[in-house]
């Protein structure tokens, strides 16, 4: 029998399946999350739709209910969904297939150890497209655990915003990951 006595050895082992989202805008929302992620659908049921962005069977269930109130700003519940994009170069990718297809983000903020970019959805949901501001998840972790996120992480943005435009510039003209990184920071 395994020893999973270590901290976070089983759920080393788990990841984020999906996510779920109950609406009032089917339609709107699916087209949303199809542009946003380019999610396919690969089960519609009428009254809700399995998607997916990459190999898995489903990332994104979406569906709607007669019952189904609006949401208010300050309803408690989850925040924001982030998703991890590999590199700068996917990030300023994905800004600008977006932007050409009047999707702008809401939000662009350097969290120090992360630089992001939230989307509201038709809902109002806020999609997160991140990428992380060093080489290993570990420097990562390390930032996490440091006095300068104590720092960073303080209302109402939790970090510093900046242009995304200045990022795509930037990107363009080949800055390097470290110069890109540090944008809103300096």
């Amino acid at each position: 029998m395994e020893n999973n006595n270590q901290k976070g050895a089983e759920f080393s082992r788990k990841y984020f399946s999906h996510y779920g989202l109950r609406t009032k805008n089917l339609q709107d929302m699916i087209e949303w999350y199809k542009k946003v992620l380019d999610a396919e659908v690969q089960h519609d049921m009428g009254f809700g739709a399995f998607m997916t962005f990459d190999d898995d069977h489903h990332r994104i269930v979406i569906f709607t209910e007669d019952d189904i109130v609006d949401k208010t700003a300050t309803t408690a519940g989850v925040d924001h969904i982030g998703i991890g994009l590999p590199d700068f170069g996917s990030l300023v990718g994905n800004y600008e297939r977006l932007k050409e297809l009047g999707i702008t983000p809401s939000l662009p903020v350097n969290h120090g150890f992360t630089t992001s970019l939230y989307y509201d959805d038709p809902d109002g949901n806020q999609l997160e497209l991140t990428v992380d501001n060093f080489r290993t998840k570990e420097e990562c972790r390390e930032w996490v655990k440091s006095e300068k996120m104590a720092a960073a992480m303080q209302p109402p943005n939790f970090g510093e915003l900046f242009d995304p435009e200045e990022l795509a510039r930037r990107f363009h003209s080949g800055a390097a990951d470290e110069e890109l990184s540090r944008i809103g920071l300096t």
